[in-house]
C-alpha cells in the first residue's frame, strides 16, 4: 500500500523529511467528506438502493471496501495501456466523494462513472457488467456517485 511519503516522492518528484508526511496524513485524516450531491433528503434515492445491492452482488466491495470504499491494494482492473509503465496493477481509489472527482482511472481516460464500468472495462476485470442492463448499470452509477 502506498504511504504518503511513497506519494510525495512519486507523485511530487521530492525528498521530504517524515515529519512531513505524518502532516499531510494527519490532516488528511482529519477531514470530513461532503455529502454526496445524488443523496435525495441525506438518503439513498430509489436508484441508489438498487445499486447498492447490484454493488454487492458484483463483488464490488471486495476492493471497495465499506467504510472508506478501498483496500488500499494493487489490483489489475485491465486498464493498463502501452504508455503505462507498470504491472498493470494501480491502487484502489476510494469511492467517498467520487461524485466531485472527475475524470477517472489511473489515466483520466473515463470521463464518467458509467465509462468506467461499461467502456473503459471491456475484459470485465473492473466489476463484470458485460451482460447488465442498462437500468442495472445506471442503478450501479446512481449508487456509487451517492457515496
Amino acid at each position: 500500500m502506498p504511504t504518503v511519503s511513497d506519494r510525495i516522492k512519486f507523485l511530487l518528484f521530492t525528498n521530504q523529511p517524515p515529519e512531513v508526511a505524518s502532516a499531510i496524513d494527519a490532516y488528511l485524516k482529519s477531514l470530513k467528506h461532503v455529502p454526496s450531491a445524488y443523496l435525495v433528503d441525506g438518503k439513498l434515492s430509489v436508484a441508489a438502493r438498487r445499486g447498492e445491492k447490484l454493488f454487492h452482488s458484483a463483488q464490488c466491495a471486495d476492493c471497495h471496501v465499506p467504510g472508506l470504499y478501498t483496500d488500499s491494494r494493487l489490483h489489475d482492473v485491465g486498464t493498463r495501456t502501452p504508455y503505462d509503465e507498470t504491472t498493470g496493477s494501480f491502487p484502489t481509489p476510494t469511492l467517498v466523494e467520487v461524485w466531485r472527482t472527475a475524470p477517472y482511472l489511473h489515466d483520466g481516460s473515463a470521463v464518467t462513472i458509467r465509462d468506467v464500468l461499461a467502456t473503459r472495462n471491456p475484459s470485465g476485470k473492473h466489476g463484470d457488467v458485460r451482460h447488465w442492463t442498462d437500468q442495472q448499470i445506471s442503478d450501479l452509477c446512481e449508487y456509487v456517485l451517492s457515496l
